[in-house]
C-alpha cells in the first residue's frame, strides 16, 4: 500500500499505477481539507475492533501500532481505491514499508488518528518433559518459567542454530582486547564481520554484524581510554582498547542488561547518528558524490548492501526520510552516498545542496548482502540502470580483494540513456584492472553509438548461461523487466538477488 503524494518524483520511479483523481483532490486540496478537521481523543484499539472497518464508507488501517480512519484518504489516493484497500482492516506497516517508508505518514494523517493497537493477551502452552503441559497467560513476546530441574523453557521463535557468536577478553598494562568471535557453519567460507555504534571514552555500545545476525556489545569501561583501534578478520572481531595509564585493571567494566545479546536480521532496530559533509563533488550533470563523516562518537563499517535513511529536516513534509544505499566506505569513521538529482524531488534537491560542514541526521543499517551466496556461483552477472550501480561497485571492490574469488568472472551489463549518464566510468575502470575476469559492458537507451543500444532484452543476455547468479538494482520498472526477460530466458528465481531501495 502506498500513501504517495501526487505528482511526487517518488510516484514516478517507482512503477506503480496512478489513477485519475477527481478534480480538487490533489495533494494541496487533502492539506487544506485535514487543516479543518478536529483530532479525537486517541484510545486502546484491539485487532479485533480493526478488523471491522474493512470496507469502502469505513476504512481503518494500521501502520507502526497507530490506527487511522483513512476513509476520507480514499479519493485522494493517487494509487486508487484498490490499492488502498489492500490495507483495509488491517496492520499494514509491512505493505507502506515495501514501497514508501519514509514518507511522513504521521504528519499526513494526524488528524484522522483512532488510537493505538494493542495486543491481546496470548495463551502459551509448554511441554515440560516429565511434567503435564502448563498454560502460561501472557502479553509479551517471551514468556519464561523455571521447572524443577531449574532450567528455564523460553517460548517463542528461536533463531537459526549459525552463526553463534562467543566473547572473551584479555588485557596487557597497555591494553585491553575485547572480542567476538563468530562460528559460523564451516560451508560459509566467507565469514566476514562488519559494525556499527558508538565508542565513547568510557563506553562502548556496537553491534558485531555477521551474516543475518547482530551481536551486541553495550558496556561502561572500568577507566577511560586514550584511543581504540579496530581488528577485523574473517574469524573474529578485535576492539583494541589503549589504556591513558599502563597498569591492570580488575575488569573490562560493567555489561550492561542486554550486552552479549544475539539479535536476528530481522531485528529492524535502526541506529539514529549525525554526520557531517566532508565533500560534496559532481560526478555528472544530474549525480553528486557525498562524503560523509561520522560524528559523537559513532563509528561504522557498514554491512554490504545495506541502506542509511536520510532525515528530511523539514518537520512540516509529508516526506519523512529517504534510504541510500552505502556506495563506498573509506575507513570507520568515513562513507561515501551517490546520489541523483530529480528536478521536483524533495530529499533528492536537499543532498546534493549540502555544503562542507553541514550537519544531516541518519539512521543506519537495514539489510545486507551475504558474500557466501555469490561464492557459491562461479559466474556473476550484474544488471544495473542508473544509481542501481551503488551496491554493486562496493562487492566487487570486495570480490577484488578477496582471493576466494579469483576464479570467478563476473560481468556488469550497466544500463545508461547517454555517455553522459554514466556513473563512476572511471571507477569501473580501475576495479576492472584489478579483477582480471571482470567483463564491463555498457548499453544505451537514448543516444547511438558502437556499443549495445537499447533496453534490457533477451538478446542482451544471450551469452550467460541460466545457471549463473544474476543480481539486479535499478528503477523499479527496469527491475521488473529484468525479471521477466530472465525468467523467460530459464533463470530460476533462486538465481536471482533483487537489491530494492
Amino acid at each position: 500500500m502506498s500513501f504517495l503524494l501526487p505528482a511526487s518524483p517518488q510516484a514516478v520511479s517507482n512503477g506503480k499505477k496512478k489513477v485519475a483523481l477527481k478534480p480538487g483532490h490533489g495533494l494541496m486540496d487533502w492539506v487544506r481539507f485535514k487543516s479543518k478537521i478536529r483530532p479525537s481523543q486517541p484510545r486502546r484499539i484491539t485487532q479485533q475492533e480493526l478488523g471491522l472497518h474493512n470496507k469502502l464508507g469505513d476504512v481503518w488501517t494500521a501502520i507502526n501500532g497507530a490506527v487511522y480512519d483513512i476513509t476520507t484518504y480514499v479519493d485522494y489516493h493517487p494509487g486508487g481505491a484498490e490499492e488502498l484497500m489492500r490495507g483495509a482492516g488491517i496492520d499494514s506497516t509491512d505493505l507502506f514499508n515495501e514501497v514508501h517508508k519514509w514518507v511522513n505518514f504521521q504528519n499526513m494523517l494526524k488528524e484522522f488518528l483512532v488510537g493505538y493497537l494493542v495486543q491481546q493477551p496470548k495463551t502459551t502452552i509448554l511441554k515440560v518433559p516429565g511434567q503435564t503441559s502448563l498454560t502460561v497467560p501472557g502479553s509479551g513476546s517471551q514468556t519464561s518459567l523455571t521447572v524443577p530441574h531449574n532450567k528455564p523453557i523460553v517460548t517463542g521463535p528461536l533463531l537459526p542454530p549459525a552463526p553463534k557468536f562467543s566473547y572473551d577478553s584479555y588485557q596487557t598494562e597497555r591494553c585491553f582486547t575485547l572480542i567476538v568471535y563468530g562460528k559460523i557453519a564451516m560451508s560459509n567460507k566467507i565469514r566476514r564481520s562488519f559494525f556499527y555504534g558508538t565508542i565513547s571514552k568510557k563506553a562502548i555500545r556496537v553491534f558485531i554484524h555477521c551474516l543475518d545476525r547482530k551481536f551486541l556489545l553495550d558496556l561502561q569501561l572500568f577507566a577511560e581510554f586514550q584511543k581504540f583501534e579496530i581488528r577485523n578478520s574473517n574469524l573474529k572481531f578485535e576492539l583494541v582498547i589503549h589504556k591513558q595509564q599502563e597498569k591492570l585493571w580488575p575488569s573490562e567494566g560493567t555489561h550492561l542488561s542486554n550486552s552479549k545479546t544475539t539479535y536476528s536480521e530481522k531485528f529492524n532496530n535502526l541506529e539514529s547518528f549525525e554526520v557531517c559533509c566532508t565533500e560534496n563533488v559532481i560526478v555528472t550533470h544530474d549525480s553528486r558524490l557525498l562524503t560523509f563523516k561520522f560524528l559523537n562518537d559513532f563509528y561504522a563499517i557498514p554491512p554490504l548492501g545495506s541502506h542509511v535513511f536520510v532525515k528530511n529536516p523539514d518537520k512540516n513534509s509529508l516526506i519523512d526520510k529517504k534510504p541510500y544505499t552505502v556506495y563506498d566506505v573509506i575507513d570507520q569513521s568515513t562513507f561515501q552516498l551517490l546520489v541523483k538529482q530529480y528536478e521536483e524531488g524533495v530529499m533528492s534537491t536537499y543532498m546534493c545542496s549540502l555544503q562542507s560542514n553541514q550537519t544531516v541526521k541518519m539512521q543506519g543499517f537495514d539489510h545486507f548482502i551475504d558474500l557466501n551466496t555469490l561464492h557459491k556461483n562461479n559466474n556473476i552477472v550484474v544488471l544495473a540502470a542508473g544509481t542501481g550501480i551503488t551496491p554493486f561497485y562496493r562487492i566487487m571492490k570486495e570480490l577484488s580483494a578477496n582471493k576466494l574469488f579469483k576464479d570467478h568472472t563476473c560481468s556488469l551489463m550497466f544500463y545508461n540513456k547517454t555517455q553522459e549518464d554514466i556513473l563512476v566510468k572511471d571507477q569501473l575502470k580501475e576495479l576492472q584492472d584489478k579483477i582480471v575476469k571482470l567483463d564491463i559492458n555498457h548499453i544505451l537507451s537514448q543516444e547511438s553509438w558502437s556499443g549495445l543500444t537499447g533496453r534490457i532484452e533477451l538478446l542482451h543476455l544471450k551469452r550467460f548461461s541460466s545457471e549463473s547468479l544474476f543480481l539486479i538494482c535499478g528503477p523499479k520498472l527496469f527491475m521488473e523487466k529484468s525479471v521477466a526477460v530472465l525468467l523467460e530466458k530459464g533463470v530460476s528465481k533462486s538465481n536471482m538477488i533483487e537489491f530494492n531501495g
